[in-house]
């Protein structure tokens, strides 16, 4: 794996690119721009190494990024850095062996939050798929299970307006990039019934998306994703699988013949 860290993509934001080892292939690595959780609040890009890690044994290049957090500066603030770090990687493939073509958004719980929005608002094109690990999905849902983590965000107690403003199925239409959201059922971090409730609003409006709902019979471990220095294959193979296989459909549906395989 080769690292370049600390690449800076916003005034005072960084990120670390990890690149698969070897040759990359023509055009150059498909990749996945990762965008942490915490609640908005908290956490840094350490905190999903192991999702960057097993992207990179996938095959992609993975800029791992840090985002201003509530402390630092209130809502759309992160939003906004996650766009400009998806701006950044697809002009950084002038430098690096990316391909600004097959760029995902991959986020953790408000993470995942962040990388609905961030694909589901950048215009058509810039992003071909999106994946939400027990990801905020519906802030409607989750706000009534958990309203301090709103006031954080906001500054303020949220209106029903901007919660829809916050909503990722408030930025859906039809001609999304593909999405793929995973699930603890019995998440209590964040609800299943956000993933559930963000489903249905994407069926209704006519579109499609992937939903992997998991039980792992394992109390307080749905919400634990990855964590720096695990071993991720032996923590989440089969939630892993569902991941690599919807990210390899996806690129197999834009590339029919692909040079190289992932």
């Amino acid at each position: 794996m080769k690292i370049f860290p600390e690449l800076e993509y916003a005034p005072g934001m960084v990120g670390d690119l990890l690149l698969p080892d070897g040759g990359a292939p023509a055009g150059g690595f498909p990749a996945a721009v990762l965008i942490h959780g915490g609640g908005w609040s908290g956490m840094d890009r350490h905190a999903v190494r192991g999702i960057a890690d097993f992207l990179v044994e996938t095959g992609f290049a993975v800029f791992n990024i840090e985002y201003r957090l509530t402390t630092q500066a209130r809502w759309p603030a992160g939003f906004e850095d996650c766009k400009a770090a998806v701006r950044y990687l697809a002009a950084a493939a002038s430098e690096h062996p990316v391909d600004p073509r097959r760029i995902f958004v991959v986020g953790g719980s408000a993470g995942g939050h962040y990388a609905l929005l961030t694909g589901l608002d950048l215009p058509r094109g810039t992003v071909c798929g999106i994946v939400s690990i027990s990801g905020i999905d519906d802030v409607f849902v989750d706000s009534r299970a958990f309203p301090r983590r709103y006031l954080g965000l906001l500054g303020e107690a949220p209106t029903a307006a901007k919660l829809r403003e916050l909503d990722p199925a408030e930025y859906y239409t039809p001609d999304a990039p593909p999405i793929l959201c995973t699930h603890w059922q019995y998440d209590t971090v964040v609800p299943f019934a956000a993933c559930a409730a963000f489903e249905a609003s994407v069926l209704k409006k006519g579109g499609r998306i992937n939903v992997y709902a998991y039980d792992y019979d394992r109390e307080q471990q749905g919400h634990g994703i990855w964590i720096p220095d695990s071993q991720p294959h032996r923590l989440f193979p089969d939630l892993e699988a569902v991941i690599a296989g919807f990210l390899r459909e996806v690129l197999s549906e834009r590339n029919p013949k692909p040079d190289k395989e992932f």
